[in-house]
């Protein structure tokens, strides 16, 4: 059983009023997650300080409260124990690491950071652990997988209470490894500052979150943040300009990837490629091995390198890294094909410029012979609007044909959206694009005119099943929408 006490000793925080012995059952930093006997952690938030909620913690069973000793003064009336910090975020996390057993020092745990490819490289890095017999959980933007039960993500990482609480649940269900995507949200909000990584994984860096972080700077350095907690190795893409800033910030063993360049530890070189997939030759400490990949792409090629690279540090053979790569699927909603006769048809989520671009440039390379990219793209509302004309050219300037769509408007105009993202359209390319506000309308002309040559590509919204409106929130999920377009096309060939 856990007490304040137990939970506090040794941490940058101290008793200011009530018992030390008083048992602790919960954890909690959201107030809606208090229950009796519970030990409420009032951080401050993105949007609102914890300290409002502290009355509403206290009515529901909060019998502890971790503030700030300016919040504990103005509320010294109420009955309940104060702890008081000066960096509730960092002490709390510490706190609900604790209160869960310390699970970040019983797994191998991986942390993977970068603006694209995260969800593939550890989609990928899970697979191949299980396929050599390791036993691992996930935590990601699609799905979390305590190593018992798979179940639909709501953040890419969640709270560092939850955080904390997931991993438990993996030790106790017998896992030896932990991948765990870290995004700039949670490394700036410090929702990992109590973990203790093996191994830190850095992607690449490209304009994406500026509403939130204001600047490219920052954003880099919210996502340099996971470096200072890795402890053996940092497996980085030297390919990206950001990388070098990734390395400088690393405690720990640098493992360079490069893409086709010798000009690194380990490197991979693509020797085919088609729409089903990639022949591949990793090079590294291992040797020269070849692969065959079931994914195709440039960025699949990094990401298999450095999910190798990840497998080979944590004890994988590379025979087994060679198999179970040669089994991996995409993630849901990452260049995932949609089944159905006629043209090739792909969902992904790619929802930044230079995402789409690398994407694009991909599928062009397996295009078969006469065929058309078609591209259905759209901008997210409420989010880094200067990306939107960036997305525009690349969509209009790499696709064939390009159908700009709402996203997921959230507040803003769909209309107005479109606006700026067709103002990046070069004059000279404005005949290729349509504009068809009506997502699903949009998906269904694209697939209704795509010829059996043709790849279709339907970027943004990726696994998602919803479309966030401005009032209200519906059921859209692009794969299953294709896949009927796909089924009326085939009926209306009369095949």
């Amino acid at each position: 059983m856990h007490t304040i006490h137990s939970l506090i000793a040794g941490l940058d925080a101290r008793m200011l009023t009530g018992e030390q012995d008083l048992p602790v059952d919960n954890v909690a930093e959201h107030s809606e997650r208090v229950t009796d006997s519970c030990f409420f952690i009032a951080r401050s938030g993105v949007r609102r300080d914890g300290a409002v909620f502290i009355e509403e913690a206290i009515h529901k069973g909060a019998v502890a409260i971790l503030c700030t000793p300016e919040t504990a003064a103005a509320l010294n009336h109420l009955k309940v124990t104060f702890v008081v910090t000066h960096d509730p975020t960092g002490v709390g996390a510490k706190i609900a690491e604790r209160f869960y057993g310390d699970p970040s020092e019983k797994l191998k745990l991986v942390g993977v950071t970068g603006t694209n490819g995260k969800t593939t490289i550890s989609w990928i890095l899970r697979h191949v652990l299980l396929h050599s017999g390791i036993k691992c959980g996930l935590l990601g933007t699609v799905v979390c997988d305590d190593g018992l039960k798979k179940e639909k993500s709501n953040l890419t990482t969640p709270s560092f209470c939850d955080t904390s609480r997931i991993l438990e649940s993996m030790v106790e269900n017998d896992c030896e490894v932990a991948v765990m995507e870290c995004s700039s949200h949670a490394l700036d909000q410090r929702r990992t500052a109590a973990l203790t990584f093996e191994i830190g994984v850095f992607t690449n860096l490209s304009g994406d979150h500026l509403d939130y972080h204001g600047s490219a700077d920052a954003y880099l350095r919210a996502k340099m943040n996971l470096f200072d907690q890795v402890e053996r190795c940092s497996v980085i893409n030297m390919d990206d300009p950001a990388s070098w800033a990734i390395a400088d910030r690393s405690k720990a063993r640098i493992v360079s990837c490069r893409l086709e360049s010798d000009a690194a530890a380990v490197w991979v070189e693509i020797i085919d490629e088609q729409v089903t997939g990639s022949e591949l030759c990793l090079h590294g400490p291992w040797g020269n091995v070849k692969v065959n990949l079931p994914l195709f792409g440039r960025h699949n090629a990094i990401n298999a390198l450095q999910a190798a690279v990840c497998a080979y540090e944590l004890g994988v053979q590379i025979q087994d890294i060679v198999s179970g790569l040669a089994t991996a699927t995409a993630p849901p909603g990452r260049l995932e094909r949609v089944k159905g006769g006629g043209a090739a048809v792909f969902v992904d989520f790619a929802h930044t410029d230079a995402a789409l671009e690398y994407m694009l440039w991909s599928v062009r390379e397996v295009l078969p012979t006469g065929g058309n990219l078609i591209v259905v793209f759209g901008c997210g509302g409420d989010r880094d609007r200067s990306k939107r004309p960036r997305m525009g050219h690349i969509a209009s300037t790499v696709g064939d044909i390009a159908v700009a769509t709402s996203d997921n408007p959230r507040s803003e105009d769909p209309d107005a959206i479109l606006d700026q993202v067709l103002a990046g359209v070069p004059p000279d390319r404005l005949h290729c694009v349509r504009r068809e506000v009506d997502r699903r309308a949009a998906i269904e002309s694209a697939i209704s005119e795509a010829e059996v040559c043709d790849i279709v590509v339907i970027a943004g919204k990726g696994h998602e099943q919803t479309q966030i409106l401005q009032h209200e929130v519906i059921a859209f999920d692009d794969k299953k929408i294709a896949a009927e377009a796909m089924q009326k096309r085939v009926m209306g060939n009369g095949v």
